[in-house]
């Protein structure tokens, strides 16, 4: 019963005129345009993920003793920096496109089961061997994140 008078509120309320619903169109428009702005912000934080990559593979590639030193507690230091960075990024993000998200996910599953297709060749070519020069692995690495770099191009475009 109580929602039959909120109807009838909702009925005997006025059209808008023609000038408050461009208003409202392009208020609209503006908002929507935000919402594919933010995608902007997923490509930054698959950007995060890239520079963490790259320079964990960079630290492995260059250390002394295959890694052995005091690169472990370097990846360590660049991964929580770009997980950090990553979080803020994503926190800051308001609304998204579900395209967007869909696009950041499927890039962040494309880059994983890439890089276990690099990193199973490798092995399996023996390119990363104990005989071979460690700037191998930094290779793989850079030939690892082309998928994370692709989304980023897509989602940066996108915006």
């Amino acid at each position: 019963m109580e929602s039959l008078g909120h109807d009838y509120g909702v009925i005997d309320s006025p059209q808008p005129t023609a000038e408050q619903a461009r208003t409202a169109l392009e208020e609209a428009g503006r908002r929507a345009a935000e919402v594919r702005r933010s995608d902007r912000q997923l490509a930054w934080m698959l950007g995060a993920v890239v520079a963490a990559y790259l320079f964990a593979g960079a630290v492995i590639s260059v250390s002394p003793h295959q890694g052995t030193t005091y690169s472990g507690a370097a990846v360590a230091l660049m991964l929580a920096t770009a997980i950090v960075a990553s979080v803020v990024i994503g926190l800051r993000i308001r609304a998204y496109t579900r395209a967007g998200i869909i696009l950041y996910f499927s890039t962040i599953i494309a880059f994983n089961v890439w890089n276990a297709a690099v990193t199973g060749v490798s092995i399996l070519t023996r390119f990363w061997a104990s005989g071979q020069p460690i700037y191998h692995f930094g290779m793989s690495v850079a030939v690892g994140v082309i998928p994370l770099v692709i989304g980023m191009i897509v989602l940066a475009r996108r915006a």
